[in-house]
Parts: structure tokens; C-alpha cells; sequence
């Protein structure tokens, strides 16, 4: 069944006029329909992030909604990352104990995914042409798949699904385990050598993408190997970095001696930003990958770092 501009209309919560009003205005929105944030990247570059604000917050959210429900999309069983109920865990179990295990980026996963593949995806997905190039302008901004709309995680999927097969069928053509998760592609085996990441990068660059060459790396048994930030050189099952749950292990011990403002203002937790909603999540992700650990810490952080003030604020005005 296709889709017009009532139905989407209907899919984002708004009237028509509002739906039209929102699809021109967001080009020149920032500050008004949206915040826009730069970041500058760890190997370099910038990487930029936006929070839409009301009524457009609303819009994108019920569209998520609405795409979620009605497209077509399932997602191949070597796709992790915005994926109900798989995660990096899910992602990084798929290649423990392996002789090697290949990483490889794309380059600007998102804002490379530009608004004809996306108008493309979702005529495919039964949009008539005037939905669908509504639906463009408030999902995409400056012609870019943004980073931060709630609709960009499965477009980015949808939009990258041809990308997939092909990426899977060369993989099983060559015996290697493979999956991705967001932008970040991993291959293992006994044997993987420079021809597979060739191969791979000349796959990824017909379809369009571009390959991060810096953040490829060959990681063999017997040196760190790890997968979405999780060791995988051993059978049982992944495991938190050690230097991770040394830092935990220390802070914990910190603020069991001394007190946690005296952490905060001594050991240089307020400069690292390591609030109470901060280090119970670390905590909970720790339990989720190594129970054992994860657990006594959250425990522990939970009795002795007091509430914040400040978080209770901000999630009481909704600033985060």
C-alpha cells in the first residue's frame, strides 16, 4: 500500500500544514528546531551532533516509531548495532578465540548516506514521491543523514542493507565470521590476510562507502584482540578491558577511603565528569559482560556516591 502525505502526516503526529511548515524550515533550522554540536575525533576530523528541539523532537520520534512498525527491514543475523536485543556483547561473542580478527571503519558512516539514498529507501518502502520528499527533508539535514536524529539509526541500516549481503556472501564465500555493528566492520578466522581486507575495501568502495585505513587493524592470537571495545581472545565469552576494571576498581577504592568529594575534588573526578548517573553506568555495562565484577561495583557506588543535584535537575528539565 502506498504511502501519501496524509499518511505521513499521520505516522509524524502533526497536520499536514504543520508536516510542510517543519519540511521547509528545517534547512535553516538550527537554533530553533534544533541544537548542533561539533566534536572533534579522536584520529582526527570533526564529528557533528544534533538534539532537535520541540515540536521537531516530537516529529522525528514518532517517525521512528511509525518506520519501524510499517517497513520491510529485517535485520541480517551479523547486524548488531540498533537492533533490539543485540548488542556490543552480541556483536563481540561472535569472535572469540579466533587465529585473527580483522577491523575495519567506514568513514563518516552517516553524513555519507545523502538524501537521494535515503528518498530511494523509502520510495522502496512504498512512500509516493511527494511523501517521500517530505519525509527527506525531516530526516535528513543539509542533505546528510544526521547523527542524533531517533530516525537515522534504522535509515543508516536500511540504507547500508545492500552493502550487507554482499559483505556476508564474500565472507561465508571465504569462511570467516563477520558482523557489524553501526560503522564498525569485524572479520575472523584461522587465516585473515591483507587480500581479505583488499577484497573487503573494494566491495565497500563500489557500493559507495569509504574505508577509515587508520582504524584498520589485524589483531592475531596471542596479542590484544579486541571487538566494539571488548576483549575476545578467549572461548568463554568476552571480557571488560583490564585497564577498565583497574580504573573502576581504583575509584572505587578512592571513595571508600577518602569520600567521594574528596575524590571528586582531589583524584580528579570532576575533571573526568565522573558523576553518580556516570558510574553506575559504567558499572551496569561492567555487569553486563563480567557479572562478578559489574556487580559488587554497582553495588558499591550505589551506597556511596550521594545523588547529584545538578543530574536531578537536569533530568527534571529534560536537558539531557
Amino acid at each position: 500500500m502506498p504511502y501519501s502525505v496524509d499518511d505521513l502526516a499521520e505516522q509524524a503526529g502533526v497536520s499536514v500544514e504543520m508536516l510542510e511548515r517543519l519540511s521547509s524550515t528545517l534547512p535553516a533550522g538550527a537554533g530553533r528546531l534544533y541544537f548542533q554540536r561539533r566534536f572533534r575525533k579522536k584520529h582526527g576530523g570533526v564529528r557533528e551532533v544534533f538534539k532537535p528541539m520541540s515540536p521537531f523532537d516530537a516529529v522525528s520520534k514518532n517517525l521512528h516509531r511509525s518506520f519501524t512498525g510499517l517497513f520491510s527491514y529485517k535485520a541480517p543475523d551479523h547486524v548488531h548495532g540498533f537492533v533490539r536485543g543485540r548488542s556490543v556483547i552480541s556483536n563481540a561473542s561472535q569472535h572469540l578465540a579466533k587465529g585473527c580478527v580483522l577491523r575495519m571503519d567506514l568513514e563518516d558512516f552517516f553524513p555519507s548516506i545523502g538524501a537521494a539514498a535515503v528518498k530511494s529507501a523509502l520510495c522502496e518502502e512504498g512512500y509516493e514521491e511527494k511523501a517521500a520528499d517530505l519525509a527527506v527533508n525531516l530526516v535528513t539535514i543539509g542533505g546528510k543523514l544526521p547523527i542524533g536524529l531517533s530516525t537515522s539509526p534504522l535509515l543508516s541500516n536500511l540504507a547500508f542493507l545492500a552493502t550487507d549481503r554482499s559483505l556476508a556472501e564474500y565472507a561465508r564465500s571465504e569462511g570467516l565470521s563477520f558482523t557489524r555493528y553501526v560503522d564498525d566492520l569485524t572479520f575472523s578466522g584461522d587465516d585473515v590476510t591483507d587480500h581479505h581486507a583488499v577484497n573487503i575495501a573494494r566491495i565497500l568502495d563500489d557500493a559507495g562507502w569509504s574505508v577509515n585505513t587508520r582504524k584498520t587493524a589485524f589483531m592475531r592470537r596471542g596479542g590484544p584482540q579486541y571487538v566494539t571495545g571488548l576483549y575476545v581472545g578467549e572461548s568463554d565469552g568476552p571480557r571488560i578491558p583490564r585497564n577498565l576494571k583497574r580504573k573502576m576498581r581504583w575509584i572505587l577504592h578512592v571513595v571508600s577511603n577518602f569520600g567521594y568529594d574528596v575524590y571528586m575534588a582531589e583524584f580528579g573526578g570532576r575533571r573526568e565528569g565522573m558523576r553518580r548517573r556516570r558510574l553506575l553506568g559504567w558499572a551496569c555495562y561492567i555487569a553486563a559482560v563480567e557479572p562478578d565484577v559489574g556487580y559488587p561495583l554497582l553495588r558499591a557506588f550505589d551506597e556511596l556516591v550521594p545523588e547529584d543535584e545538578e543530574e536531578e535537575e537536569e533530568g527534571l528539565y529534560g536537558l539531557q
